[in-house]
């Protein structure tokens, strides 16, 4: 007889602590989500640790049920109408060719690196249309560095900017600068042409040591080739390679080099190729950045939903397991998604939080507070967009769009 009352006691302690702290696991990463699969040292960002607060810190806010979220973040797609050549003085004497595909482009010289020669724009002569224009018929307008700067561009010493005149057309137009000194670069843009380079990557950010995919489209005309670059933040670059894909775009899978990881800074991919179209061959520059952060921790799996508001009136309280390679301040954000009164999962309140973990294993607790969830909305709740930084450099270490379902 005690033994039984002695396990009918056990199993309703159990069941107690089961209802106070219910244990489970993440939900199953989604395809689009950022799970790193090995730890990593910090790397660049290790010194920036002893600088960072050690008390830990929540917060959470109620957001509008009615306004809809995007499940993961829009990438940026940069757009370009541009592109760069090099110049010696010897070929800027001689002629250089700029492909233009509109009327009124922009050019832009600026003197290289330790050259300290000035343009006179008022020297520049030009030939197009089979015959030689002086500066006063071709440029509609010129400014220096002095107006650059005053307008807020960053412009080295020398700096030159032409507007052409819509009268010289499209097409090659030939920039002859007789009294040119010294390597410059010639940047064109041509904010009217219908030739337009797109570059984006498949992802804002990326764990170092993984693969990310950057594509290349080109509207108005066809990419003949395409070539690239990956550059880190400390100026270090790699090859990106494109090659050709099914529907006529370009595509690179760029790996950054995880020795130059961590630390605050994007890097850049910039792609650069020659298009054919109606309006004959012109070449395009394109430059799109992302993050890439060091997998120093990562999300263990293990879930504790500590509290629910239908159980308790403290609000929605979900603990989760980090594993860490090196100690730093660890942060995690995540939206909750609770039931409206039709039975769909809306969002209802957003929390923050963040403490100080120590290599090894460690729980950080988002609390989304009673007060911070939109009137009406109730259990079930789910919590998206789990997103785990490091607030050594503040590095998306990883993301889930789907994390924990709390019933």
């Amino acid at each position: 007889m005690k033994k039984i009352l002695s396990s009918m006691i056990l199993a309703a302690l159990c069941a107690g602590s089961a209802h106070a702290a219910d244990l489970q696991r993440l939900l199953p990463a989604s395809a689009g989500d950022q799970v790193p699969q090995r730890l990593q040292p910090l790397g660049l960002a290790k010194s920036a640790t002893a600088s960072l607060d050690r008390t830990p810190s929540a917060m959470s806010w109620a957001i509008d049920p009615a306004q809809a979220l995007e499940a993961r973040p829009t990438t940026f797609t940069a757009e370009s109408r541009e592109y760069w050549i090099d110049a010696s003085a010897a070929e800027l004497r001689a002629g250089v060719n700029l492909a233009t595909s509109a009327p009124g482009a922009l050019v832009r010289l600026s003197p290289r690196e330790g050259n300290a020669a000035t343009l006179d724009a008022s020297t520049l002569t030009f030939r197009a249309k089979g015959r030689t224009w002086t500066s006063a018929e071709a440029v509609h307008g010129a400014a220096d560095q002095d107006a650059l700067r005053a307008a807020g561009m960053q412009a080295p010493e020398g700096t030159v900017v032409l507007k052409l005149d819509a009268a010289l057309g499209e097409g090659t137009v030939e920039l002859v600068a007789a009294q040119a000194s010294g390597d410059y670069l010639v940047h064109v843009f041509e904010p009217a042409s219908p030739v337009v380079m797109s570059l984006a990557a498949e992802r804002d950010a990326v764990v170092a040591g993984d693969s990310l995919r950057v594509r290349a489209r080109v509207e108005g005309a066809t990419l003949d080739r395409l070539e690239g670059l990956l550059t880190a933040p400390n100026g270090a670059s790699q090859p990106a390679v494109f090659t050709r894909d099914a529907d006529g775009s370009f595509v690179a899978s760029v790996t950054p080099d995880a020795a130059r990881a961590g630390g605050h800074g994007l890097w850049e991919v910039h792609a650069f190729g020659n298009t054919n179209g109606a309006k004959g061959s012109v070449q395009r520059d394109a430059r799109t950045a992302f993050a890439v952060a060091v997998a120093s921790a990562r999300l263990d799996g293990d879930v504790e939903v500590v509290s629910t508001a239908s159980r308790k009136a403290g609000g929605v309280t979900v603990r989760v397991g980090i594993e860490a390679a090196d100690a730093s301040r660890y942060q995690l954000a995540g939206v909750l998604y609770g039931t409206a009164a039709d039975g769909s999962l809306k969002p209802a309140s957003v929390a923050h939080a963040a403490k100080w973990i120590d290599a090894g294993r460690g729980t950080i607790d988002l609390a989304f507070d009673a007060g911070s969830i939109a009137g009406g909305i109730r259990a079930p709740f789910e919590v998206r967009d789990l997103r785990l930084v490091n607030q050594a450099d503040m590095s998306l270490i990883e993301r889930r769009e789907r994390a924990v379902a709390v019933r």
